[in-house]
């Protein structure tokens, strides 16, 4: 079998858990079948990546499809007869969904796509109020250029969500009539957590993330206010609600308890893992998947969730899930996890059996070959 995975940015470019885990599917997929190779929108020239041959293209203006797509595709045309060596075309991640989906069928060569992200669909759709310039994008876009993209996307042959709370949006929101087949992420088996971290006499809860509204980390600094005084707090990731965030822990003069790393080079945030005690996400929307969560299972750590999307999913202890949005319910079962014992275990043992490469791969070849069967 040979797999073209299409992809807008791959390592060593990283915006986030998407270049890593298409990195991953890349590089635990090619000992598996006949040959791999990546076509990536963020340079320019070919080259091997840990023995993977990447095609780069110039970086496209992500945040809007319609334009990303129509950069695409001459490119990706000039490819053509490259792209039709190939069995199978897979699109990860979703930003060039809609292309993939109009060369595949030109080319005859079916297609996968990953529905990693909700962006084909209006933010009311998975529960969040979309920012301006999102809505006014909404307002002109979708009902126009937007069904042109979810058209050339429905064109693709079989999609893969990470999670089933996603395929369940999904469907409810114009793709009832697409096979959908769910496969999660992997864990990085190359992500290796040290045998011992920092003496601290405190309690400390992890978070790892983007600091976003969608994250809820709010709710996690408001929880404090409701937990003993000798826990404490490591916050590690940017974004735009960052100083809003430090200015919450001030007021609730919580901020002695709270470390604010900012963001942290991925090969170094398995000492944090370690250091930690509790690795809390406190999501306000339903997150297709949730790679942190993953690695702090890796790490052997118990882990509390709010009880939506992915997360939920991951997170095996029904009792440490708790409602969205609430700071209360949320201190409530950190103080929960924290008089618990074995479940940091119980955590590693699962991960590494649900989500090791073997088990994923295994289920991502066979969603190819059904492509394949198909086509």
């Amino acid at each position: 079998m040979r797999v073209a995975i299409i992809t807008p940015r791959y390592p060593p470019n990283v915006h986030g858990g998407g270049e890593i885990s298409v990195q991953l599917l890349a590089n635990e997929l090619s000992p598996q079948v006949d040959r791999v190779e990546v076509f990536s929108f963020d340079g320019a020239g070919a080259r091997s990546v840990d023995g993977i041959k990447v095609h780069r293209f110039r970086s496209l203006p992500h945040q809007i499809l319609e334009c990303s797509n129509l950069l695409a595709y001459l490119p990706l045309r000039r490819k053509l007869k490259q792209l039709e060596s190939f069995d199978v075309l897979h699109s990860y991640n979703i930003v060039l969904n809609p292309v993939v989906g109009r060369l595949s069928s030109q080319m005859d060569v079916p297609s996968v796509a990953t529905l990693n992200s909700y962006d084909l669909l209006p933010k009311s759709a998975f529960g969040i109020k979309a920012p301006p310039k999102r809505r006014l994008y909404e307002l002109l876009s979708m009902g126009t250029t937007g069904r042109i993209i979810r058209s050339e996307t429905k064109r693709i042959n079989r999609f893969i969500t990470l999670s089933d709370a996603s395929r369940t949006i999904y469907r409810e929101n114009g793709f009832q009539d697409v096979p959908i087949d769910v496969v999660p992420n992997m864990l990085d088996p190359s992500f290796k957590i040290p045998e011992s971290g920092t003496d601290s006499n405190s309690y400390q809860l992890l978070f790892v993330g983007s600091l976003i509204r969608e994250k809820g980390v709010k709710y996690l600094i408001e929880s404090l206010s409701h937990l003993s005084s000798d826990i404490s707090l490591r916050v590690v990731g940017t974004g735009d609600q960052r100083q809003p965030l430090e200015s919450l822990a001030n007021r609730l003069e919580v901020n002695s308890r709270i470390d604010f790393t900012g963001q942290i080079p991925y090969e170094q945030l398995c000492q944090y893992y370690t250091d930690a005690d509790l690795f809390v996400h406190p999501g306000v929307w339903p997150e297709p998947f949730g790679r942190t969560l993953l690695e702090a299972m890796q790490a052997g750590l118990p882990v509390v969730a709010t009880n939506l999307g992915g997360p939920a999913e991951i997170v095996q202890q029904d009792e440490l899930l708790c409602p969205p949005r609430n700071a209360k319910k949320l201190a409530e079962t950190i103080s929960l996890a924290r008089d618990r014992s074995g479940d940091g275990v119980q955590n590693q043992a699962y991960v590494y059996k649900r989500y090791s490469p073997e088990t994923v791969i295994d289920e991502i070849c066979d969603v190819y070959q059904l492509a394949m069967d198909g086509w």
